[in-house]
Parts: C-alpha cells; sequence; structure tokens
C-alpha cells in the first residue's frame, strides 16, 4: 500500500508555495473590490447596431470621467418573457420633442400594432458642439413584427412639437427603473422604464413657441446584446441620460433600459454580511462535526476533526482570495457578489468532501484497533481517494468548459470555482487528514521543542596533563 502520510510535509510545502504569494499580494496590493463593496452603478445600453465593441462603449465612458470602468456583454434569450430583437424600433427625429409628439406618435404605432409601447423617450440628444441642431430618439417595443417603411409612412407630417420637458427640482430616482434586471435585456423591462420616464420629467413651459419636427431615420433592432458597464462612478438619472446621448452621437441609436446604483452604506453592509457569513459557516461547520464525530472518542477528539476541516476551507478560501489580489492586480479582476457566492460554494464542497474522508477514518478507527493512527489515516485515504477524484473531475471538467466557452459575465464566477474546487479536492485529500494525524499523534509538539545545547564538558576536547620532568 502506497503510504501518503509520509509525504505529509511534501503536501504542507505545496499548499505554502500556493498560499504564501497570495498572501503577500492581499498585505500589498489588496482586493480589487466591485461596486457590491465599494459603491457606484451598473448601466445597461443597448444598441441598434450589432458592430459595437464593448472596448468601444468603455472608451466613450472613460473620455466621461467614470472610475474603473467594465463592460460586459451578455445575449439574453428570445423567449416569450424576452421578444427577438426584430420588435424594437429606434425612431429619431430631426429636432427636439415635447410630450405631445410622444403621445401622438403612440396613437398612429398602436394603429400599426395594437400592443406597441414606448420603452424608451429620449426628447432631447445634444450635440457636444453647439452649432449642431439637437435631436430627439424613441424606442418603441412592438408584439409582432413590423416593417420598416409602415413605420415611416405612419409617422408623416407630424404635427408641430411643444418644447421638450423641463427637468424636475426632484432629484428622486424612479423606481421602475432603478429596479430593472441587469441582465434580463431590454424587453423585459419594457413597460417598467416607460413608466419611470413618465414619472422623471416636469410638464413643459406654455409660454415657449411649438416648432416643426419630423422622422429622419427609424431603425429596427438587429442587436440582442445588452452592454452592462459597471463603474464606481455613482449615476443619476440623469446622468445616465447623457451618457446615452454620447454613446447615441458616436454608435448610432441606442437606450439604457435601466440601471442600478449602490451606495456607500450599502456597499459597507455587504462587506459586513460577507465577512459574516463566512464566520457563521466555519462555526456551523465546526459544530456540526464535532457532533457528528462524537463517537470517536472524548469530546477534544471529536472537536479535532472539526477544526482541522476548519483549516482545510480556511486554506481554500485563502488560496482564492490571494489569487483574486494577483488577478486583480494584474488583470483587474473584481471582487462582487458573485465571487462572495463562488468562495462560500468552495468552502461547502470542500468540508464536503472532508467530511468523507473523516467518516471512513472514524469507522476504521472501530475496526483497526491495532494498528496506529498514521497507518489508519493513510488506508482511509487511500480507500476514498478514487471517490473523491472521480466527484471532483466530473464537477471541474464542467467548470472548466464554463469557463473557456461560457458568457464573459461569468467567466470570472466560474473561473473562482473551478480554482476553489480544485484546491478543496487537494486540501480534503492531503492536508485534512494529515493535520489531524499530526495533531492526533502529537507530532506537532516537535515543531516547537528546543534541542538541548551540547554542555561545556563535552563540547570540549579533554587536554592531555604533561607531567614535567
Amino acid at each position: 500500500m502506497f503510504h501518503l502520510t509520509r509525504y505529509k510535509y511534501f503536501f504542507f510545502g505545496i499548499s505554502l508555495a500556493v498560499i504564501v504569494p497570495g498572501l503577500l499580494a492581499l498585505i500589498f496590493w489588496g482586493l480589487n473590490l466591485g461596486i457590491d463593496f465599494t459603491g457606484g452603478s451598473t448601466v445597461n445600453v443597448v444598441f441598434a447596431s450589432n458592430t459595437v465593441t464593448a472596448d468601444q462603449v468603455q472608451r466613450v465612458m472613460v473620455k466621461d470621467h467614470a472610475q474603473d470602468v467594465n463592460v460586459l456583454v451578455t445575449k439574453p434569450l428570445d423567449t416569450k418573457n424576452t421578444p427577438a430583437p426584430s420588435l424594437y424600433a429606434y425612431i429619431t427625429f430631426d429636432n427636439t420633442i415635447g410630450k405631445n409628439i410622444e403621445a401622438e406618435v403612440k396613437t398612429r404605432l398602436q394603429k400599426l400594432d395594437p400592443g406597441a409601447q414606448i420603452t424608451k423617450t429620449m426628447y432631447t440628444v445634444a450635440y457636444p458642439p453647439d452649432t449642431k441642431t439637437p435631436t430627439a430618439q424613441m424606442v418603441v417595443l412592438f408584439d409582432k413584427a413590423v416593417k420598416t417603411d409602415d413605420i415611416k409612412a405612419a409617422l408623416k407630417d407630424l404635427p408641430k412639437s411643444d418644447p421638450p420637458p423641463v427637468e424636475t427640482t426632484s432629484t428622486a430616482t424612479p423606481t421602475a427603473n432603478a429596479s430593472a434586471s441587469a441582465t434580463g435585456g431590454a424587453a423585459a423591462t419594457a413597460k417598467a422604464t416607460a413608466a419611470a420616464t413618465a414619472t422623471a420629467t416636469a410638464t413643459p413651459t406654455t409660454t415657449a413657441e411649438q416648432h416643426a419636427v419630423k422622422v429622419t431615420d427609424v431603425k429596427v433592432g438587429a442587436n440582442n446584446q445588452t452592454y452592462q458597464i459597471n463603474t464606481q462612478t455613482s449615476y443619476s438619472d440623469k446622468d445616465v441620460d447623457n451618457i446615452t446621448s454620447q454613446l447615441i452621437q458616436e454608435f448610432g441609436p441606442a437606450y439604457s433600459p435601466s440601471h442600478e446604483s449602490v451606495g456607500g452604506s450599502v456597499s459597507s453592509d455587504t462587506t459586513r454580511d460577507a465577512i459574516l457569513a463566512v464566520v457563521f459557516a466555519s462555526a456551523a461547520i465546526l459544530l456540526y462535526i464535532a457532533i457528528a464525530f462524537r463517537k470517536v472518542g472524548s469530546i477534544r477528539q471529536s472537536a479535532r476533526f472539526g477544526a482541522s476541516a476548519i483549516i482545510a476551507l480556511l486554506h481554500d478560501a485563502l488560496v482564492v482570495l490571494g489569487l483574486w489580489a494577483i488577478f486583480g492586480h494584474f488583470f483587474g479582476f473584481k471582487v462582487d457578489s458573485l465571487f462572495l457566492t463562488a468562495v462560500l460554494t468552495v468552502i461547502g464542497f470542500s468540508v464536503h468532501d472532508t467530511i468523507v474522508v473523516f467518516d471512513r477514518i472514524r469507522e476504521n478507527m472501530g475496526r483497526r484497533t491495532a494498528e496506529s493512527f498514521d497507518t489508519v489515516v493513510n488506508a482511509s485515504l487511500v480507500q476514498t481517494m478514487t471517490r473523491s477524484l472521480n466527484t471532483s473531475l466530473t464537477v471541474l471538467f464542467t467548470l472548466a468548459a464554463l469557463t473557456l466557452f461560457g458568457g464573459e459575465s461569468i467567466r470570472e464566477f466560474t473561473l473562482a470555482l473551478l480554482i476553489g474546487i480544485a484546491s478543496g479536492t487537494f486540501s480534503s485529500i492531503f492536508n485534512a487528514s494529515m493535520i489531524l494525524d499530526v495533531w492526533e499523534t502529537g507530532e506537532y509538539k516537535r515543531w516547537f521543542r528546543r534541542k538541548p545545547a551540547p554542555s561545556i564538558q563535552q563540547a570540549k576536547p579533554k587536554r592531555e596533563l604533561v607531567k614535567s620532568r
């Protein structure tokens, strides 16, 4: 039988070689915290064009002085709740529009499709140079496919427009827009956004004169990608409209179906809850193992099983946290709520494998009473290794496929799981049981025992006495 416990210090050395660089990175660089922990905004943008890239959007955001920008691209599935992209129409006007034009457009389009709903109206899309005339944009969601020419024909000869609505002095954020999903796509929040937009504006002034307006372009949405912009800059509704206006100038028709903001108080609560979650999970695991293994001997002995499992799971958590500090410094990886979910999942998976090995040790302790504890641990590891490796490898293969070929929005999450579960498999087999072995046999006491210093008489050679003549 191969004697694994003889190489316990080799396995400890591998763990230290991985953990120490990560601990140094945590100390000197720290974690690259996302907006869940630092505060900021998540803005979702949908473009009519399918040629826009995440890098192009990021450049516009950085130019607008947004801090720590990360742009992800997601593709919602076409389901009953998320209509096909061809059901969206982006309507561009040659001048600013008022609420009367919005109502007129809705009335005319509902003759083409009674289910037509205005998803977003940007009453003014201002160009940066003041010499150019501002324009306006309207996004409409249809229940059925509608041709571009039919939309243009329905919107011919529009009446004169009132001035665009004047902004209210209130800074309240519409709740319908703020609660929209970040990845659910534009269609799922169309009606909520339309309602929110209506409450965010005031009645236009009555003294301004009406002006002529006409439709200059209609684009039927051909892009079902949602660009999720994460930034540590906090944006209001007005800020989001200004950013969307800049994106329209750069890349053509676009709109923001939803955005979310996380304040400093919310992020501090998230940090506290994350720490409490790890502490509570560790305490619950320690208590459970101590009770489940109470028949191995004394309460102190059963507690050693629980403490060894906790040390192993902390090893896995430190591996993931340390590597994330390194990846965050060099590759910009973020620590967000998904990362916290991955760490807690790794902790649970690590304990699951550890308990399997410990349970076999407990069984063998009753069967092999004449053998030493070191031999019992080694036999238990050999008996359970195939089962532990097979279980872990199936999960690792799946996570590897998701990391390589999955969407960009979940890549960091699946990578954290991949690293953590690989570390958990190693620690369950080569760390937790070895720690228990060192603890149970008292081998750890030799680590701190000082060797007695040699006596002076032993250190110095005896001199021969020479008799004088």
